[in-house]
């Protein structure tokens, strides 16, 4: 029965998980794109019979391509800070504070992660030096099951932080992306001096998520190595 109310509670972080960035996604691009790229409400079918409907599901399908889009969206980071560093090695120091790795180089050579790999190596585990930290955290927490609620409610808030960063950065990368498709008389996002103050308000807000997603990533991760058992 255990086991069951388990599964359930995984299933449901997984559904809401999907569906915040899918809905919040919805949101600002109603607010932010131009009402004229919409698709009329007789398309096909009735829209207006399932809408309550589509609107979990879209929100649901969405939510998948903003989890993906956060992806590409580290590796491109990772990607642009190793070519800074070729490019002004006088700031690798800087530079590589900022790739989405940098903290576990350093978590590594703490005492913590030495002390939970010692704690497994005596718990009969092998291999414990040549694990990555995700493996370690996962047999901890399988060691620990009471560690689980505290471990998905920091990873739950790490995601939201880090997709509500990516869904504005696709803001502005499509409001970039018109200064150069309005010359050809294309336009799809508003540019009204309101509308360009969000804009710049959105792009001092990306780095503060981004700071937010790693201080609760971090917890999540340290959690478990800190309450070995």
């Amino acid at each position: 029965m255990g086991d069951v109310i388990k599964n359930i509670k995984e299933f449901i972080w997984d559904v809401i998980g999907y569906l915040i960035p899918g809905f919040l996604l919805i949101i600002v691009f109603n607010l932010c794109l131009l009402p004229s790229i919409g698709i009329e409400d007789n398309f096909l079918i009735e829209w207006e019979k399932f809408s309550d409907y589509l609107i979990v599901i879209i929100s649901y399908i969405l939510g998948y391509v903003v989890y993906s889009l956060s992806d590409f969206k580290a590796l491109k980071q990772d990607r642009l800070l190793d070519f800074l560093v070729k490019k002004l090695p006088k700031f690798e120091s800087y530079f590589s504070k900022h790739k989405n790795n940098h903290w576990e180089k350093t978590f590594k050579e703490s005492a913590t992660f030495k002390n939970a790999v010692l704690f497994l190596k005596e718990k009969g585990y092998k291999d414990t030096d040549k694990m990555k930290i995700n493996e370690i955290r996962n047999i901890l927490m399988s060691r620990n099951p009471s560690m689980d609620q505290k471990v998905y409610t920091f990873m739950f808030r790490a995601s939201v932080f880090n997709n509500i960063s990516t869904i504005l950065l696709v803001i502005i990368s499509l409001a970039f992306i018109q200064l150069f498709t309005s010359l050809k008389g294309l336009y799809f996002i508003k540019t009204t001096p309101q509308f360009i103050i969000i804009y710049f308000i959105f792009l001092f807000l990306i780095p503060l998520l981004e700071k937010g997603k790693k201080r609760f990533f971090q917890i999540a991760m340290r959690i478990p190595l800190s309450n070995t058992k």
